[in-house]
């Protein structure tokens, strides 16, 4: 995978004893995930696709990861109106796009043949939980609106890629109340439009400044090996309807109203 062309602020991994990991950037990880041996490995029992949690090691670091290879189409009408693809190589596609976005919400995830096959492999979030099982404990986040702000980021990113399969299990938040987003197998449907935009209220001031910066451009040379024509030219075209609609928001209710920042 080559470079990325827009870097996150570090983020402290840890391995699965619970001490931090010794990486200091996304591109340190990403090396690590690309040829580190798989030293256990199993089919996890949530999930439609039973991806696998397998267990990596390269010298004498160990971390957990998870390994997707689903692949395949499915028709429009049911739950999935759009129709589109359910493909595990979305997972890098998402991840590479936040990077652009500057948005560091979504673990380092790279190609790689295991087992036989081609998947995604992603690093994976230890002592995470979800949403489900918080709301399942009734935990309260520590900072209510820094939580809602968190909500409304990942409410954004999800219609940038018309990801209209996010549920309660696969937004996690780990033990500093970080939301992190995983499972993007079904985005970047081919539909020119926002699935949800009622939902979209609030924007965070750095991620809607990095959308109006970013170029379809560079959209396009980072993407293209992920997506077909037609899935690009609808996530640009959702690019430029997030755009008109948070500027509609602002000049109806002010930017105080509207922008935020978590920093």
């Amino acid at each position: 995978m080559g470079p990325l062309t827009a870097a996150t602020e570090p983020a402290v991994w840890t391995g699965p004893d619970g001490d931090p990991l010794p990486f200091t950037t996304d591109e340190e990880v990403l090396d690590f995930l690309s040829d580190a041996k798989v030293v256990s490995h199993k089919k996890l029992r949530t999930g439609i696709n039973r991806p696998r949690k397998v267990l990596l090691e390269r010298d004498g670091v160990r971390a957990h990861a998870i390994f997707r290879t689903v692949h395949q189409s499915f028709p429009k009408g049911g739950r999935i109106q759009a129709g589109g693809r359910d493909e595990a190589i979305f997972e890098v596609a998402a991840y590479r796009l936040a990077r652009l976005l500057e948005l560091d919400t979504i673990p380092p995830v790279v190609e790689r043949r295991l087992f036989g096959k081609k998947g995604s492999l992603q690093l994976w979030i230890e002592n995470a939980m979800t949403e489900q099982k918080r709301i399942e404990k009734r935990l309260l986040p520590e900072n209510p609106l820094v939580w809602r702000h968190q909500i409304d980021r990942m409410r954004f990113f999800d219609n940038l890629l018309y990801n209209d399969d996010r549920n309660l299990g696969n937004i996690l938040f780990d033990s500093e109340w970080k939301l992190w987003m995983v499972d993007h197998t079904r985005g970047f449907r081919a539909a020119p439009v926002l699935f949800a935009p009622a939902t979209l209220r609030r924007c965070e001031n750095r991620l809607w400044q990095r959308l109006q910066e970013l170029e379809p451009a560079t959209i396009r040379k980072e993407l293209r090996r992920y997506l077909t024509i037609e899935e690009m030219k609808a996530l640009l075209r959702r690019r430029e309807l997030l755009l008109e609609h948070i500027e509609e928001l602002i000049a109806k209710a002010g930017p105080k109203e509207v922008l935020f920042s978590l920093r």
